[in-house]
C-alpha cells in the first residue's frame, strides 16, 4: 500500500502560533503515548506506520517545508509543482 499525505499551506489560520515559516501542522502540540509532544503531521505519520509498518508514506508538500518535513519525519517526499493557495 502507498500513502500520500498532503502537507501545505501558510499556516496562517493558527496565528500567532503558526506563520509562513512555521505551519500549525509542524507545531509539536499533542502528546503521544509516551508524553512526548509531536506534531500533527508527526501523529499521523505514527498511526499510519502503527497500523501497517511496511507502508510507503509519501508526502506531498510545497518547496519551503521540505527541510522540515525531513527534520520531523525523513523518508519519501514530493514537492509540488506550483504552490496553490486553496480556501
Amino acid at each position: 500500500m502507498n500513502i500520500i499525505l498532503l502537507s501545505g499551506g501558510s499556516g496562517k489560520r493558527l496565528w500567532p502560533l503558526s506563520n509562513d515559516i512555521r505551519s500549525k501542522q509542524f507545531i509539536k502540540l499533542f502528546k503521544d503515548d509516551n508524553g512526548n509532544y509531536e506534531s500533527m503531521v508527526q501523529r499521523v505519520y505514527r498511526q499510519i506506520t502503527t497500523v501497517n509498518p511496511m507502508v510507503k508514506v509519501t508526502v506531498a508538500t510545497s518547496k519551503n517545508q521540505v527541510s522540515v518535513i525531513k527534520s520531523q519525519l525523513g523518508g519519501n517526499l514530493l514537492g509540488e509543482i506550483l504552490f496553490r493557495q486553496f480556501y
